[in-house]
């Protein structure tokens, strides 16, 4: 690894000499008409860049929101005047501000080949409108020699700094899947043999005694469906067992929807019996699941054994994907034990981290097995909320902390009676960057601290 990190800082060092070269080599004449030409028409080039972009296969799931595109639209017509300047590039300023673009892409995970198919068409498109000015007492080759090199120097950093983002992504998502194996798998399957139990307990009694299914909630949505859904996925997506689970639930809920259309005695009991088939298939797969899962201890906060906050991005992509394909909301749950200093100075550093400790303790038995608990700071915590709006997540957070103030903590053989939290909620808008949406939950939180109401954004 050192040795990559290492040849990827010789390639940086090397592609700046070539972007100062590239910068020094242009006439001055060239610079000014190709500066001028961008201007004028980056906007031009910009809803071209776009209306090309949305044309390719999956583009629409990076670019098509409403709030995203009008940003990048404009982030874009920036950038292409920014990068033209009418005078000599700063380099290092250039230098910096690719390589955040390509983090950013890398975070994102916008694919290559869709970053590759833009620079294209944009390098393109300022060639064809070179084309159709007359360039007087200037070298139309120079023009479009500076053109076409500035674009590729400019895509080869990006490109570094999107591999270099994604390496560390793919060691992140690794080593939180081997926290997620490190986690006590015999109770979680116990747990989640129970609800899936609970869950076929209820419909079968439903159908017997009343044959209503209004209140019968289908496999995927049940506490078991959305464990599956969201976390199930982190330690066992890539076995054949869990497709097949995946199906069998994708069974069970068609065969729910036929009931509550209303059939037949005879049709309803083969349905019923199909269910359980189904249910049974279900429980040996997930046996067979765990069973093959080895025990790891190793990435879990040291303190309270919550997920570490460098997981949090992954976490969150994966929500923010799923919710592509869903269309349902998650919101993030900010919270914070007040007066933490105070606490500490009055109970030591080790009474302080067995407030943390038995705080920790609490939201993570509010959360439900679907949502994820993260520790963000000393005090700080934050729950995933998944598939509840903003206004789902306060009702929750709000019992949260009413709950925790009338809790009593025992530290050190004394009971404790000062306990507060502050909360603050922020529902996913759709944006791409995990970091977009944990910076307004810092940012509400913040808010609330100052003297504000409960924040809601």
């Amino acid at each position: 690894m050192l040795r990559q990190n290492s040849l990827d800082e010789e390639y940086l060092a090397a592609l700046k000499q070539e972007l100062t070269a590239l910068d020094n080599s242009v006439a001055p004449q060239s610079r000014k008409a190709v500066s001028e030409v961008v201007r004028v028409s980056a906007r031009a080039h910009s809803a071209r860049f776009y209306d090309v972009m949305l044309e390719q296969p999956n583009a629409r799931f990076y670019l098509d929101q409403e709030t995203v595109s009008r940003r990048l639209h404009s982030a874009l017509e920036r950038w292409l005047v920014g990068i033209f300047p009418a005078e000599p590039l700063d380099i290092e300023r250039t230098f910096a501000s690719l390589l955040d673009i390509g983090t950013i892409h890398a975070r994102i995970q916008i694919p290559v080949l869709l970053i590759m198919k833009g620079f294209r068409e944009i390098k393109a498109a300022i060639i064809e409108r070179l084309g159709h000015v007359r360039l007087a007492q200037i070298d139309n080759a120079d023009a479009y020699r500076f053109v076409s090199n500035l674009m590729d120097v400019a895509l080869a950093v990006m490109m570094v700094a999107y591999m270099q983002a994604s390496e560390r992504s793919v060691r992140s998502d690794e080593a939180f899947r081997l926290f997620a194996l490190g986690k006590d798998l015999a109770a979680e399957r116990e747990r989640q043999r129970a609800a899936l139990a609970e869950w076929a307990q209820q419909i079968f009694f439903e159908v017997q005694t009343s044959h209503e299914m209004s209140k019968v909630v289908p496999l995927g949505q049940s506490d078991f469906g959305l464990w599956f859904l969201h976390r199930a996925n982190l330690f066992f997506s890539h076995s054949g067992e869990y497709g097949a689970i995946a199906g069998a639930i994708n069974t069970v809920d068609s065969l729910i929807d036929r009931l509550r259309t209303g059939m037949p005695a005879a049709e309803r009991v083969a349905a019923m019996l199909s269910i359980k088939v189904a249910v049974d298939r279900i429980g040996s797969l997930l046996a067979m699941l765990f069973d093959q899962s080895a025990e790891t201890d190793r990435t879990r906060d040291p303190l309270t054994r919550l997920l570490n906050k460098r997981f949090l991005a992954t976490v969150l992509l994966r929500e923010i994907e799923i919710q592509k394909v869903s269309r349902r909301p998650f919101s993030l749950v900010l919270f914070e034990i007040n007066k933490l200093d105070q606490i500490t100075r009055d109970l030591g550093l080790a009474g302080a981290d067995s407030v943390v400790q038995q705080t920790a303790s609490m939201l993570f038995n509010f959360a439900r097995t679907s949502d994820s608990v993260f520790r963000m700071g000393q005090g700080t915590f934050l729950v995933i909320r998944v598939e509840a709006d903003a206004a789902r997540a306060t009702t929750f957070a709000t019992s949260v902390a009413d709950r925790y103030s009338a809790t009593h903590f025992t530290v050190e053989g004394n009971p404790f009676f000062a306990n507060s939290l502050t909360f603050a909620v922020v529902e996913h808008d759709g944006h791409p960057d995990p970091r977009h949406l944990i910076m307004r939950a810092e940012r509400a939180l913040r808010e609330r601290n100052s003297g504000g109401s409960v924040s809601v954004a």
